[in-house]
């Protein structure tokens, strides 16, 4: 009998342990490749920077590989800052704290107002797909696994990344006195039906401009 209860035991410590390994290996954390083409929420903070002054920012990002591209910007209590909207052609965005709504053709100077710098950005549209920028006045080396770590540019331009995991990075931005330490925190796969998150509309009483 005492043998009988021992291998019984025995038996149930094996189908628990295999039980445990089934669940872990059903709920491990899968890296979203956006190669693919699905559409992916990030969740991203930011320190910004320039001159004497400095602001901590949540930048909840939508990404449609390669199509599209929301922002949403947020500060201190939750207020709002921008929305903004880029396709490889065009960007519009919502500056709520003037309310201002802009749009106007995909160029290097386009998001100055929002981040009181000509960010280029295109190079924000490689950071976010997790490319090396290609803009011709960097000069950029990539790891092992062929992913940007480091770009040099004029006017002392630094880009430097580091990887905690495949979702999971830091990306330090200066080029004096602006200075964006961007972190990309947990990422998820966004509903297909939530079709309004890739549309932005001028807000009702915004002043609009539109971009040359």
């Amino acid at each position: 009998m005492k043998h009988q209860l021992l291998r019984q035991s025995s038996h149930l410590v094996v189908s628990l342990s295999i039980g445990l390994f089934l669940i872990s290996c059903t709920t491990a954390e899968k890296p979203i490749d956006v190669s693919e083409g699905t559409p992916i929420l990030i969740d991203s903070k930011a320190q910004i920077k320039n001159a004497k002054e400095s602001h901590n920012v949540k930048i909840d990002i939508a990404l449609d590989p390669q199509k599209r591209i929301r922002l949403e910007v947020t500060g201190t209590l939750s207020v709002k800052v921008a929305s903004v909207l880029m396709t490889p052609q065009k960007i519009q965005y919502a500056l709520h704290t003037n309310q201002t709504y802009a749009e106007g053709p995909f160029a290097a100077k386009t998001l100055t107002p929002i981040f009181n710098q000509p960010l280029d950005p295109r190079l924000l549209w490689r950071i976010i797909h997790g490319e090396a920028p290609q803009l011709s006045e960097l000069t950029c080396t990539m790891d092992g696994e062929q992913r940007p770590i480091s770009c040099v540019g004029p006017k002392s331009m630094t880009i430097r990344w580091s990887y905690e995991s495949n979702k999971k990075r830091r990306i330090e931005l200066k080029a004096s006195p602006f200075e964006m330490i961007w972190l990309f925190k947990d990422q998820k796969i966004i509903d297909t039906s939530q079709s309004e998150t890739f549309v932005l509309k001028k807000p009702e009483g915004y002043k609009e401009i539109f971009i040359k």
